[in-house]
């Protein structure tokens, strides 16, 4: 499902337990966007965390792995605790990526039951065309 606001845009996987869309997860990563929006004043642009938190309102029960960055938040539904996070990501750029890329079958065994992305929306550059000079 992807869906936008003003400043974020978000995708996120159907949950493999449930079959729907997980709104605990979705309440999780917009806070963490908004936290993230708000910190840019305080923080450099190269800021991010990596970190994890229970979804007390999964109705699984499901731990989510978290990794925000000043650009993007990418948080990881029911991953197994030992999967490192770099091999979240770089399955969840399988997913969510729009450049091909490729993973070896091994590094995530136990796939998230449920990821979203949320990225920041950039306001648009507006610059001035070259005037047109007609002979």
């Amino acid at each position: 499902m992807i869906w936008k606001t003003k400043s974020h845009k978000y995708s996120a996987t159907v949950c493999q337990r449930t079959g729907n869309t997980c709104p605990a997860l979705a309440r999780l990563a917009r806070s963490i966007s908004e936290a993230m929006a708000q910190a840019v004043s305080a923080t450099s642009e190269d800021f991010e965390f990596e970190g994890n938190s229970a979804l007390s309102h999964c109705v699984e029960g499901c731990m989510a792995a978290i990794r925000a960055r000043s650009e993007s938040v990418r948080v990881f539904c029911g991953a197994h605790p030992d999967t490192a996070i770099r091999d979240l990501d770089a399955y969840a750029d399988l997913i969510f990526g729009l450049e091909f890329s490729t993973l070896p079958s091994g590094i995530v065994t136990n796939p998230p039951c449920a990821m979203i992305e949320v990225s920041t929306i950039r306001p648009p550059k507006f610059g001035y065309a070259p005037q047109q000079l007609s002979a």
